[in-house]
């Protein structure tokens, strides 16, 4: 049994290198793309998955098809640029499509060290919130006129051959949100004609790809539907194999679907847009979107999405008016709280995102007083770790109590190993006048694992994390590596915090386990070093503070002899209290 358990774990470790090294590539070939790709030919320039879109000069009337490049090169001979700015954002919209070409975040800087402010939209071949009418793909990329300009503000209108006149206004949001745009779409018909529009679809704008989002799990569109946030990555396009033939799906070129949409969401791991009209929408087109890295000309996986909105009749003389609030900035949870319809959800905390919320609104109070993030999070530890103290003292002289009740317990499974029913009441009884809970060892971890997890998804994607210093760290969001041996990644803090679960081993008492057990659990610290290899530093960080904390507890424990344990014997006759170190003794 031994000889397999040991194979076993020896199979487990092997495959589980195998992924550290995989995923290790994967990140350094993303790191060195993105790095490189700055270094040499300035932003990633991003490819539209749209085959040939329609160029459309009338709402439903006149279509001209032509092959895309050509289009393109037609259409943006004449455009224009005007540029809206507060202390946050600069935003710079295109007269062609009257959309927003990018968006510059001012506060936030595209390559670490660097004044060059990060950009929303850099280099896309299409503005966000271009204007797409019947589908997805049929764009209204015409010339729009400028009739108004302003501080905070811009109007464009463009009358069509139909005699119906497109309006957009976009306007800095006067509120205590930066990052808002709001936007008023408006349909005006001064003819004496009725027109019964198609839906419009309105397109959110891309996002570049992140070093440390090696798999791509923050890289998509999202939709909330008013009870639940859907989100589409690039891997629900990809064909399916299923298992032996069940499930098996060819590759799509777009996800639609007719539902509410209270909000649309483009997104990296630490930024977002969020589109939030007024009222609803009623359906999205989510498509695949390739971004080459300029430099190896390696294609990352993305995903663009639109969001539509009803228009319907519009009687002479009327017009229609669709009113909607353009959130692009930080993945900051306070600010997207704020916006009041649940767009927090776009940080995807997961199951335990009550506690990602509770522990990042104490980081932030943390950090308003301490000014580095490193500090932040050990101090945040140390807050965690002395309100699990009770919990995790209960459950040390638990394991210090069962340690010594092995020998009885082993006695009374010789005597009654025939009779499982008088087996289970002594061992009940011996646990009970001893006072000793078997499962109270397991309370704090079972506590510490949604903690854990919560914490996990609050630091891969907030952008405070984002290129955040600490000691030899120069980015708690990436992996402390400092060399690379080969094309493996020698990480500092991992190695640390392994030799922390080993001392935390050493000091714990433990029951006595059989050889398979005994070998799990030296395996266990291996395991922990290898699947936290890669991970954000800021995790493995906690991580290891909260080791080095337990095992002061575990030492401060030790030196206390407070733990009296009454021992029956398989009899049933009671025996003497004994002192945990002292040598007295005590007749019942």
């Amino acid at each position: 049994m031994d000889k397999k358990s040991l194979l076993l774990g020896i199979i487990c470790i092997g495959i589980a290198f195998g992924l550290m090294f995989k995923q290790s590539m994967q990140l350094r070939e993303s790191i060195v793309g993105v790095q490189g790709e700055a270094a040499v030919s300035g932003p990633s320039e991003r490819t539209e998955s749209l085959s040939i879109p329609d160029i459309v000069d009338n709402i439903g009337v006149e279509v001209r098809e032509t092959q895309r490049d050509h289009a393109e090169e037609h259409v943006f001979d004449h455009q224009r640029w005007i540029t809206v700015e507060n202390d946050e954002i600069c935003v710079r919209f295109n007269s062609v499509g009257a959309g927003i070409q990018d968006i510059a975040l001012k506060q936030y800087p595209a390559i670490r060290g660097e004044e060059k402010p990060f950009i929303f939209n850099e280099n896309a071949r299409l503005p966000a919130l271009v204007l797409s009418f019947g589908a997805a793909d049929k764009l209204l990329l015409t010339d729009y006129e400028v009739v108004s300009q302003e501080a905070d503000g811009v109007i464009f209108r463009k009358t069509m051959k139909n005699g119906i006149v497109v309006e957009r206004e976009y306007r800095l949001a006067q509120h205590e949100i930066p990052y808002v745009l709001t936007t008023q779409l408006r349909f005006i018909n001064p003819t004496e004609k009725i027109y019964d529009l198609e839906a419009v679809f309105v397109g959110l704008g891309s996002f570049p790809a992140t070093p440390s989002d090696v798999l791509g799990d923050y890289l998509n569109f999202g939709y909330y539907d008013g009870r639940k946030a859907h989100f589409i990555k690039a891997n629900d396009f990809r064909a399916k194999g299923g298992f032996f033939g069940i499930g098996k799906e060819s590759a799509k070129n777009q996800i639609a679907g007719e539902d509410r949409i209270v909000w649309g969401s483009v997104k990296n791991q630490f930024f977002t847009g969020v589109f939030t009209p007024k009222v609803p929408g009623c359906g999205f087109v989510a498509m695949p979107h390739g971004m080459t890295d300029g430099v190896s000309g390696k294609v990352n996986d993305s995903v663009v999405g639109s969001v539509k909105l009803a228009v319907g009749r519009i009687d002479p003389g009327q017009a229609k008016t669709i009113d909607a609030d353009f959130y692009v900035g930080p993945k900051d949870y306070v600010f997207l709280d704020r916006l009041g319809q649940e767009q927090d959800l776009v940080m995807q905390f997961g199951i335990f995102g009550f506690i990602s919320k509770l522990l990042l609104l104490l980081m932030k109070g943390i950090y308003a007083l301490l000014g580095n993030w490193g500090m932040t999070i050990i101090v945040l530890t140390v807050i965690v770790k002395l309100l699990l103290w009770p919990l995790t003292t209960a459950q040390v002289r638990s394991s210090r109590k069962m340690s010594k009740l092995q020998e009885p317990l082993k006695k009374i499974r010789e005597k009654y190993r025939d009779n499982p029913q008088k087996l289970q009441a002594e061992m009940l009884k011996l646990f009970r006048d001893n006072r000793v809970n078997p499962a109270a060892g397991c309370l704090p971890l079972i506590i510490q694992i949604p903690i854990f997890v919560g914490l996990y998804f609050m630091l891969r994607t907030t952008a405070e994390m984002r290129f955040a210093p600490f000691l030899w760290i120069p980015d708690l969001s990436l992996p402390d590596t400092i060399a690379h041996w080969g094309n493996f990644p020698l990480n500092i803090l991992p190695l640390i915090m392994g030799i922390s679960m080993v001392w935390q081993m050493k000091v714990m008492p433990t029951p006595s386990v059989d050889g398979a057990q005994k070998w799990v659990l030296k395996l266990m610290p291996i395991v922990f070093l290898i699947f936290c290899y890669n991970f954000p530093a800021a995790l493995v960080l906690y991580w290891t503070v909260q080791n080095l904390l337990t095992i002061a507890q575990q030492i401060i424990l030790n030196r206390k002899n407070d733990d009296a344990l009454l021992i029956d014997d398989p009899d049933g006759k009671i025996g003497e209290v004994k002192k945990n170190l002292g040598g007295r003794h005590v007749r019942s």
